[in-house]
């Protein structure tokens, strides 16, 4: 019998489908009970966000999910907490105290704590699990906002030396996760490969039909990671391109919104986004040259190239791992030559070049890693 894992998460089940809900997915079909905790609604968190109102006073804070088809898997939603956890670390205490206190009220067994996050080290004292391991998919103290990044590097470190091992999801990442633990594993992000493999043969998708082609697509998270100078070069000057943007807008767009070439669909469900590719010519990474996305391993890049799907992208240290099938464009002038001849018809890489790296970057092949590490460093055999 195996202990339940703990995910605390820093995306809601219902959000972006990101790694968390792959990893969840996978370890539930294993057998491993998984708890996800949602990241909680902070006391102005609706002030600035209206749509997170509903989730301050959860009417059912635990919901099960997909126990039938991959094993299972319950949704925690915690209670709302104080601001300021990321500037002041008793206040983060605070929080974690009474998060350990509702996830006990469901869970009173064994449990393995792993967490995307550096403030779940407060957790463990008042959580007290098995084992906790830390899973690093971002240089969170490069994310500026309501944080101070001396209180998130402590976080950090202290959430490292509490795991029996760390995982991290880029070179970057491991090398400095290598500074507080001497088992650091390289993690990267994966695809979902039969799921977007269909896009391959799917119809686009008819939101797609009032966008007369060509069309570049890009699909995530619209923030301040972008580069929209890039964006607003490459736009205006192929205005015979029509560029689709699908996801939830998080920063100011307005210097690329006005163009009428531009278009943001908002968020669409994953299990459309392969309709949505089929309808795209390219697809883009237009991600600015910063601290944070140096340690960005692109989940998005595996499923564009999954999809058979040309790439323009600007170069990060992760995307150099891409090159063989990317076409890295450290400009906008590199990039409207890409475009230019990516609808001229040539191609970075054919699908049948592309298969052998798929097939290695799975969700699947990524859970097992992990599965591995973790059944090692348990203590006494404690998952049989």
């Amino acid at each position: 019998m195996y202990p339940t894992i703990v995910i605390t998460a820093a995306v809601p089940w219902d959000g972006i489908i990101a790694r968390p809900h792959h990893l969840a997915r996978q370890l539930a079909s294993r057998g491993w009970p998984i708890l996800f905790v949602e990241p909680p609604v902070t006391l102005i968190g609706p002030f600035r966000n209206p749509a997170l109102r509903d989730r301050m006073l959860p009417k059912n804070p635990i919901q099960d999910v997909e126990r039938d088809t991959v094993g299972h898997i319950r949704i925690l939603q915690p209670m709302t907490t104080l601001p300021f956890y990321h500037v002041a670390r008793p206040v983060n205490r605070f929080n974690q105290r009474l998060l350990a206190r509702q996830i006990r009220q469901h869970e009173a067994g064994p449990l393995v704590l792993f967490s995307n996050l550096p403030g779940s080290v407060d957790l463990i004292p008042w959580l007290r699990p098995i084992a906790t391991f830390y899973d690093c998919v971002d240089d969170h103290g490069a994310f500026g906002g309501l944080t101070r990044s001396d209180v998130i590097e402590s976080l950090e470190a202290d959430m490292s030396y509490q795991s029996r091992a760390v995982f991290a999801t880029a070179d970057a990442l491991v090398e400095k996760m290598a500074l507080y633990h001497n088992d650091v594993h390289l993690v990267p992000n994966a695809v979902e490969l039969d799921h977007f493999r269909t896009a391959a043969s799917a119809t686009p998708h008819p939101e797609l039909s009032d966008i007369k082609g060509p069309r570049v697509g890009f699909i995530g998270g619209i923030g301040a990671w972008l580069d929209f100078d890039f964006l607003h070069q490459l736009a205006t000057s192929r205005s015979d391109v029509q560029f689709v943007f699908i996801g939830p807008v998080e920063a100011d767009v307005s210097k690329i919104r006005s163009l009428p070439n531009v278009h943001f669909l908002g968020r669409k469900p994953y299990t459309a986004l392969p309709q949505f590719l089929a309808g795209f010519d390219a697809c883009l990474y237009p991600f600015a040259n910063s601290k944070l996305t140096e340690s960005v391993n692109p989940v998005k890049v595996y499923e564009y190239l999954a999809a058979d799907k040309e790439v323009i992208a600007t170069p990060t240290r992760e995307l150099n791992k891409f090159s063989q099938h990317v076409w890295l464009t450290p400009d906008a002038t590199a990039a409207e030559n890409a475009l230019a001849a990516i609808l001229s018809g040539e191609k970075r890489s054919t699908m049948a070049e592309r298969e052998p790296f798929l097939r290695e970057q799975t969700w699947s092949a990524r859970a097992t890693q992990i599965e591995s590490i973790l059944l090692h460093h348990l203590p006494g055999n404690r998952a049989h």
